[in-house]
């Protein structure tokens, strides 16, 4: 199949987002699905992406016109190669109408993208489809129907044709997309403006209406769920010696919380640390909205994958991650992992990760390690924990045995994600706050993580049992390793 050109690939993007920068974008973009023309933008903006083959509006117009003929032939869900038959009968029976209204004829290419338009509107992100098939996409912004920006692998960030005709047209695919999502559909109303839904094919959607002067909506795309730390080696994430640490660690039944920035990786980092827990286990995995998609995954057989439950518009039917995680345990999951903790979820997650769940996991807003045991302080207490701070930290000390953090960077050429910190955690010593042994500190080359400390003898007992062996830290901290100079 003929893949729709818009947005441009890799050898030809560089093309839309350097060149030309000067020219009348109106022109170049054209009036896509009726919409009005593009004012022209400050010259130190980037350039705009270069229109699909639909720029053309009179094929854009026929996407409604085409899916409203075969709507109640097409199923509510179904492969693509399955309905793409049907589509492309009624697209030429539609084509040959307007070639005798005065249509040109188009090219077979035009052809190929206006059924892939009409496919995308039925069971996609419609406009937005095409940009979730580019590999090097992460991100999509819109603020608004013409204002739409998409952030590449490599840090840019382009602005890119408006995808409605105007916010009305915006609000209402955003209503759409967000039924189609997660286990349940969700409303997007004045009455509900806030939204966040996982999308099938790996993307999280977050929207906003009423509360911002136009609907907003971004797109997160998540283009590794088959990550594993060789990988991430790769990609240099990590090196071999610290790739090594972690799979014993996980194999060693550690809790490990992630930490970091946002879009800095940790979700990514946690598929790939899932990927080393033996397939025989079984494992309940605990998101607000899906991210990890291990259920997915042929690797682990045995996943119950739970998502948590907005409330409806009358405010009833919400379930929350605390909910979750304490309901999970009764499914007899050997692990725990939790996406996201933002609230009141963390204190029984520690709870569980100290009662038999050994090896859970779960990442964590930080912007450094140290930042870890404040911020599970004040979501406890603004949990209405009834606790003292003391025995608070000392849950903590019990429950963690490693925080790992996970920092981003541009380096002038892409955006460049890596682990930084390794800290091991113990319960309080002299202080009321955990003790921590500094595993690995960001002293190698780019501030990746360099072997500095060794493990506490229960710690070290544990990665032994594992595999991993003390003189590879050693080796590590003198970059004798291969892999641990970057």
């Amino acid at each position: 199949m003929t893949a729709l050109p818009w947005p441009p690939g890799p050898a030809n993007r560089q093309e839309s987002r350097n060149g030309h920068r000067n020219a009348d974008l109106s022109e170049r973009v054209g009036n896509l699905s009726g919409a009005p023309p593009v004012r022209r933008l400050p010259d130190q903006m980037p350039a705009r992406a270069e229109p699909s083959a639909l720029a053309d509006a009179r094929l854009l117009a026929g996407v409604p016109e085409i899916l409203a003929t075969i709507a109640d032939l097409l199923p509510d869900r179904a492969e693509q190669a399955d309905v793409m038959p049907l589509i492309r009968d009624s697209v030429r029976a539609w084509i040959q109408q307007q070639v005798r209204l005065g249509l040109p004829v188009p090219a077979p290419a035009a052809l190929e993208a206006l059924a892939l338009a009409v496919y995308d509107r039925r069971y996609g992100l419609g406009p937005l489809a095409s940009y979730l098939r580019d590999p090097d996409v992460e991100n999509i912004d819109i603020n608004g129907f013409d204002r739409v920006w998409v952030t590449y692998s490599t840090g840019e960030r382009v602005a890119a044709p408006p995808i409605a005709a105007n916010d009305e047209a915006l609000a209402a695919m955003i209503r759409t997309w967000a039924t189609r999502g997660g286990q349940t559909a969700r409303d997007f109303s004045a009455a509900s403006p806030l939204v966040n839904v996982a999308l099938d094919g790996g993307a999280r959607m977050t929207a906003t209406m009423s509360v911002t002067p136009r609907p907003c909506v971004s797109l997160r795309r998540h283009g590794q769920l088959d990550v594993t730390l060789p990988s991430l080696i790769k990609l240099g994430t990590l090196d071999q010696v610290t790739a090594a640490f972690l799979a014993a660690a996980v194999k060693g039944r550690c809790n490990i919380i992630l930490t970091g920035g946002v879009n800095a990786g940790k979700t990514t980092l946690l598929r790939a640390l899932a990927s080393e827990i033996p397939p025989g286990e079984r494992i309940a995995t605990l998101e607000s909205e899906y991210e990890l998609y291990l259920h997915e995954r042929e690797q682990h057989p045995d996943v119950i994958a739970f998502e948590a439950r907005e409330a409806n518009s009358e405010g009833a039917g919400a379930v929350t991650l605390h909910d979750l995680i304490a309901h999970s345990l009764r499914h007899n999951p050997n692990r725990i992992i939790v996406g996201e903790v933002r609230r009141s979820e963390i204190m029984p997650m520690l709870e569980a990760m100290n009662s038999g769940q050994e090896g859970s996991m779960c990442t964590m807003h930080a912007n450094s390690p140290n930042e870890v045991f404040d911020r599970i302080l004040i979501l406890g207490l603004r949990g209405g924990l009834a606790l003292t701070e003391r025995a608070i930290h000392t849950l903590v000390g019990m429950a963690i045995d490693l925080i790992v953090q996970v920092r981003k960077r541009y380096d002038g050429t892409r955006m460049v994600r890596y682990v930084s910190e390794i800290l091991e955690v113990m319960p309080p010593g002299d202080s009321d706050r955990p003790a921590v042994n500094r595993l690995f500190l960001p002293a190698g080359p780019g501030g990746r993580a360099l072997a500095a400390h060794t493990p506490s003898p229960v710690m070290m007992a544990k990665l032994e049992a594992a595999g991993f062996t003390g003189h590879l830290l050693d080796q590590h901290r003198s970059g004798g390793l291969p892999g641990s100079r970057r």
